[in-house]
């Protein structure tokens, strides 16, 4: 079983990368972010000829989370339950696909460090701890994924010296991520492969891909009874020298 996830940056945009990475890689499971539509706007049809059903949560703003899969998402549920939190509702949904709790996630990017938004990211973080806590067991079979907007360590970034304090690798951020991790959650990607050098996004200026200056901000993390049936994690970076390509790249899990 193949599960990814993915920060398309407008599916609107992305949507025949969408579509072409698909028959390429026949995933049953991808999380995406940043979709920037509506759901009236979201491409469900397009997807169903693919052979994809899909959940959305999306919205006016420049969010947007999904989940489409090879079988029917079921028990889909979207933001933080019983609160009220209109951007949290286009950057967390939820579904039981396969037998596996899949949640797709776009954590706030923060904004400026000490800002009232980057304080709003930490919140946001402390929340979903709290919302694994209330809702789900790390015995269970599930499955965090998404575009975190944290490097967790120095080998994530490609100049820890140059990045430190920075947004999205700022040590008020990591520690948050760090403890939300802690509830009972895996990094698929460092369970395979410890090395440096592994980004998931690179800025679209000063040739930051073809020189490899990029971040890895986009993670799988799943718990124990996953972890064990964990095959390996990869990035496919193939997407992002595509024309007119998002920042992000997939990242890919498979499981046996």
């Amino acid at each position: 079983m193949k599960l990814a996830t993915w920060n398309v940056n407008s599916v609107r945009m992305r949507k025949d990368h969408l579509l072409r990475w698909l028959e390429v890689q026949r995933p049953e499971i991808v999380c995406l972010q940043e979709t920037k539509v509506e759901d009236q706007d979201f491409p469900f049809e397009d997807l169903k000829r693919a052979g994809y059903f899909a959940a959305h949560a999306g919205g006016k703003g420049r969010n947007g989370v999904a989940i489409i899969s090879r079988e029917e998402p079921g028990d889909v549920v979207v933001g933080f339950p019983q609160t009220e939190d209109p951007e949290a509702a286009e950057r967390i949904i939820a579904a039981t696909v396969l037998g596996i709790r899949v949640i797709s996630v776009y954590i706030p990017n923060g904004g400026k460090v000490g800002s009232d938004y980057f304080l709003y990211k930490l919140e946001f973080i402390y929340r979903l701890r709290e919302y694994l806590e209330e809702k789900h067991s790390p015995q269970e079979p599930l499955v965090l994924a998404g575009d975190f907007n944290v490097a967790p360590e120095e080998k994530d970034v490609y100049d820890p010296e140059l990045l430190a304090g920075q947004i999205c690798f700022h040590p008020r951020e990591r520690s948050a991520i760090a403890t939300l991790k802690d509830w009972g959650l895996i990094d698929a990607l460092r369970l395979k492969h410890p090395e440096e050098g592994i980004f998931t996004w690179w800025d679209y200026q000063f040739q930051a891909f073809k020189a490899n200056r990029g971040m890895r901000l986009d993670h799988i993390w799943i718990t124990s009874p996953l972890a064990e049936r964990l095959i390996d994690c990869f990035v496919d970076k193939e997407p992002r020298a595509w024309k007119r390509p998002s920042d992000h790249t997939p990242l890919v899990a498979v499981f046996r």
